[in-house]
This record gives structure tokens, sequence and C-alpha cells, in this order.
């Protein structure tokens, strides 16, 4: 999901939104920032984005290739599905991990807040 500039909500700040996609949630939270550093955040933000999708998917095929490789160091057929099994969760779940710390900082170092429902 690609973040993109909304409308102005006041005298200085704008609402942030996710594109519509196919793959966006429905109940996806909008968040709103500066108008100054709007443009910006949405830049560094989007370029974040490819970045830790291509981090997360090198872990789960790196560990995927280590569980992979135990099992055939074991010779046995459900060792490999489990390392294969294993690697995939574990890829997965410290891609996660680092992805939402690294783009929480950044919403933070640009004071990005959720839109509050009034």
């Amino acid at each position: 999901m690609r973040l993109q500039v909304g409308p102005i909500i006041d005298n200085n700040k704008v609402r942030l939104d996710f594109r519509n996609s196919p793959d966006k949630p429905n109940r996806t939270p909008s968040y709103e920032i500066e108008s100054s550093k709007a443009d910006e955040f949405v830049k560094k933000y989007n370029k974040q984005e490819k970045k830790l999708l291509g981090f997360t998917l090198s872990a789960i095929g790196g560990f995927s290739l280590i569980g992979w490789m135990i099992g055939l160091y074991k010779r046995s057929w459900k060792a490999m599905g489990l390392g294969i099994a294993s690697g995939l969760a574990l890829g997965l779940g410290i891609g996660s991990i680092i992805s939402s710390q690294k783009k929480n900082s950044l919403m933070d170092e640009y004071d990005v807040r959720e839109l509050s429902k009034k």
C-alpha cells in the first residue's frame, strides 16, 4: 500500500491516506501531518516501504534456505519440511517486526499522528 497526501484538514495540517488498491484493508487509519512536511514524509515512507518489503522477502528466503539445509543435513524429508516451514515463519516474523519498528520511527520523526475520529 502506498501513502499519498490527502485533503487539507486545517490551516497547517493535511490528511495522509493510503492509495486505493486491492490489498488495502477496509479499516485503514488515516493520519495527519503538518503540510510543510507532508511531501517529504510520503516520499520517504513509500521508498522505505519498498526496501522493507525486499528485506522481508530476503529474510523469508534466507531462513527457509537455512531450514532446508538443516533438514538436508539430517537426511529427512520431515526435517526439511519442518525446517522450511520454520524458516518461513521466522523470516516473516523478523521482517514484520523490523518493518513495524522502522515505519514507527519514521512516523515519530515527522510527528505523524493518527487522525482522531470525532
